[in-house]
């Protein structure tokens, strides 16, 4: 049993409410705090069992309707200084591999693969490798086509830059594809990319994809790489995503959010957004720093 500290905010109306009778069957006891911002409130959630408390909170999110974001008060967060982002679905609202079906004439094969991919059901690389042979032959112009539809998600920009202002880096880990992801840094000033490349030979998509695959544990793996290189802790790190995929990386960092996710994820993330969108995350990343900051 822990002690935590519960930020709720982005209530969908008037009528989302809490349901603190589950919760206080979870816990010894839920005390509000002093208000310190007009739209966040902050509860101290004491002698709770993280994984049934994640649990409650993510169900009473979808039927309720509204955002929060569970921390243990007995760890430290911030200065944050790295954001890690999932592409697909996360940064993008779209899975560029479902859109290069579409292309291929293989779309609802490959996006039901891809959605049972990102409930946790199947494994990953295989289900990469199984996708990317249905694009065999498929002309190089495909992904010129997809790479015009490309558009960030709602907040996606205004958190960008008001990360970098106040002196942090960005950087996205996809199981997507390099082109779609250097597309997207010349948006934005992602300073580190790693995701997947497609082989082609004469102008065509082979069927293939280079190894390693950008898998979960790649995901991982490359926000602890990133960290160490940029001279930050866990603490100051946060990264995003969306899918199963995803739940190592945020596991990785100081703070884990779930963006719009899949129930695998969604379960087990420390912030949750089902409700708001990433540009949330700029009032609320200050707050946690006031509040749970080394100080």
């Amino acid at each position: 049993m822990a002690d935590y500290f519960l930020y709720l905010f982005n209530q969908r109306d008037a009528e989302s409410k809490l349901n603190f009778s589950t919760l206080e069957n979870l816990s010894d006891s839920i005390e509000e705090q002093p208000q310190v911002h007009s739209g966040i409130k902050v509860y101290s959630i004491t002698g709770a069992d993280e994984s049934a408390l994640k649990s409650a909170l993510y169900e009473q999110s979808k039927s309720h309707g509204f955002d929060y974001c569970l921390l243990s008060q007995g760890r430290s967060y911030g200065p944050f200084k790295l954001a890690v982002f999932d592409m697909d679905s996360t940064l993008i609202p779209i899975e560029v591999i479902d859109e290069l079906a579409v292309q291929a004439g293989v779309g609802q094969q490959v996006a039901q693969i891809t959605e049972a991919a990102m409930r946790g059901e199947l494994d990953f690389n295989q289900s990469l490798e199984h996708r990317v042979k249905q694009l065999k032959g498929l002309p190089l112009e495909a992904i010129n086509v997809v790479k015009e539809q490309l558009v960030f998600n709602t907040g996606v920009e205004l958190f960008c830059h008001f990360f970098v202002h106040r002196g942090g880096e960005i950087a996205i880990a996809s199981g997507g594809f390099m082109p779609f992801a250097d597309e997207l840094s010349q948006r934005l000033p992602f300073s580190r990319i790693r995701a997947n490349r497609l082989i082609e030979s004469k102008g065509l998509l082979t069927g293939q994809v280079e190894y390693p695959i950008v898998n979960a544990d790649v995901k991982a793996a490359s926000l602890k790489e990133w960290a160490l290189d940029a001279g930050v802790t866990e603490q100051q790190c946060i990264a995003v995503g969306d899918g199963a995929n995803d739940l190592k990386m945020l596991q990785q960092s100081g703070i884990g959010v779930a963006f719009k996710a899949k129930p695998t994820l969604g379960k087990s993330a420390d912030c949750v957004l089902n409700v708001g969108y990433l540009d949330s995350l700029v009032e609320l990343l200050p707050l946690i720093e006031k509040q749970q900051g080394q100080g």
